[in-house]
């Protein structure tokens, strides 16, 4: 009997090993009072993930375990930017974990989510893909209820756990159709299996799983409650980091099924895009909870980044990573302002209580109000060139009325993101509560964003010629 060894490289999946050793380490052996040394040590493994993701670039042989792992460019700018999300949420959580004798499984949890963010990333089956979607699924449950004294966090935690079981079981049957039509489990098999219906039924149940992570519509409905239920640093991440895992294997099933030749995928997506931007901007106009605007908000850009997919074009999709690292810039910098002004443990302040904040603290409103046009989609800030990279690429392929849906979209969101403007700027504050910055990384991140919001609005072309080069090289 011939067995041959599978083709490990280890090179290939090192940033995994880091993150995995460290979420096991900071895990399993903790001591009491050692919050400080698990952050730390998160912190260092993340970092150590960022450093050493660019040593991988430019090698199109980085494919591991028989070609189930792959680490293509493109791939490689997904993990760094799920990295840079949770790094982001390491730095915002100090207040989430203060006086918590379980911050060392805070910052554990978060480690294993990253990892299976990673594992999603990079599968090129779906085996793989499942089980990287699970390790990001269930710290993330935990987590979303992990002020266990807070009745809305275990109402999210709940809510969150049951949706995504519903989410995993349609996936699970997705995968056994796509097996029964491809008589295997590899996307490859795209290619050369023709176009029996059992394998395109399963990529549509296993594209119903990922829209779930990326809360388009009719996926929606968990994410209002667990924003508002997590705590801030938690939320903050679900906000950006699922989506980008679910967006890259989105993009990688979008290059498969161009390449197959189906149609009804395009169609799909656009009919999600669109209930996204509707359902997303008019639920926003009518909340009054900061936390819970953003969570009605990141439900319409999931909509405007969803027009990117219908394209099945390499513009559309380097329109859609350009959207995606912006949106993360801008919207983890919103939630980092939003948690300077949250007492520890609460929920988000409501949009009232920015009132008079200009003159408190001009600069975290200035910083603020950045964000807030930014992700409106106006000049001169990085959203504004988002919004145009996918409108114009959807204009080319042909899909003017879902632009023209998107613009009208756009002129509604107008009218909540320039509320908290509004407020900060002509209210005043009198008898508002207001607490200090609670650490000065805080602080330098929000303004870090700011400006990095602002470059990308001011020099675009840099960062999506880049995005375009890496898109050129795809390992299918």
């Amino acid at each position: 009997m011939n067995f041959a060894l599978p083709d490990i490289n280890l090179l290939a999946v090192l940033p995994e090993l880091i993150l995995l050793a460290a979420a096991v380490g900071v895990l399993f052996f903790r001591a009491p009072g050692s919050n400080g040394t698990a952050l730390g040590t998160a912190l260092a493994a993340v970092a150590l993930s960022v450093l050493v993701t660019p040593f991988l670039y430019g090698d199109l042989s980085g494919t591991a375990f028989s070609g189930a792992v792959a680490k293509d460019d493109a791939a490689l700018f997904f993990i760094f930017l799920a990295d840079l999300a949770v790094l982001v949420a390491l730095v915002l959580s100090r207040n989430d974990t203060m006086g918590d004798g379980n911050g060392e499984a805070y910052y554990g949890l978060l480690l294993f989510a990253l990892f299976g963010m990673h594992v999603m990333i990079s599968a090129r089956d779906l085996l793989v893909l499942f089980l990287g979607l699970e390790i990001l699924s269930l710290p993330f449950y935990v987590l979303t209820g992990f002020h266990r004294k807070r009745k809305e966090g275990l109402e999210g935690a709940v809510k969150y756990f049951l949706l995504g079981s519903f989410s995993s079981a349609l996936f699970l049957l997705g995968m056994a159709l796509y097996y029964g039509g491809a008589g295997t489990t590899s996307l490859g098999a795209l290619f050369s299996a023709g176009q029996p219906v059992f394998l395109f039924a399963g990529l549509a149940f296993v594209t119903a799983g990922l829209a779930f992570k990326i809360a388009a519509v009719p996926f929606h409905m968990w994410a209002p409650d667990v924003y508002e239920g997590a705590p801030l640093s938690v939320a903050a991440c679900i906000s950006v980091a699922p989506k980008v895992a679910a967006f890259a294997v989105l993009l990688h099933l979008g290059l498969l099924y161009a390449g197959s030749g189906a149609d009804f995928f395009p169609w799909a997506v656009a009919a999600m895009a669109a209930a996204g931007m509707v359902v997303g901007n008019l639920a926003a106009l009518r909340q009054e909870g900061l936390v819970r605007m953003l969570a009605y908000s990141g439900i319409a850009q999931a909509g405007y980044i969803l027009m990117g997919l219908p394209l099945l074009s390499p513009e559309g999709h380097s329109a859609i990573a350009f959207y995606l690292f912006v949106y993360l810039v801008m919207n983890l910098g919103a939630f980092a302002a939003a948690i300077t002004m949250a007492a520890p443990g609460k929920t988000g302040p409501r949009i009232i209580d920015l009132a008079g904040l200009a003159s408190r603290r001009p600069f975290l409103a200035f910083a603020m109000a950045v964000f807030m046009v930014s992700l409106a989609g106006l000049p001169p800030t990085g959203g504004f060139f988002a919004k145009f990279f996918i409108f114009k690429a959807a204009v080319g392929a042909g899909w003017l009325t879902l632009v023209l849906l998107a613009v009208v979209m756009s002129v509604v969101s107008l009218f909540y993101y320039l509320k908290v403007i509004v407020v900060m700027y002509m209210r005043p504050g009198e008898g508002t509560e207001d607490r200090e910055v609670e650490s000065p990384f805080s602080g330098a991140l929000i303004a870090f964003m700011a400006l990095v919001t602002l470059a990308t609005g001011l020099l675009p072309s840099p960062l999506f010629h880049g995005i375009q080069s890496l898109f050129s090289r795809i390992i299918l």
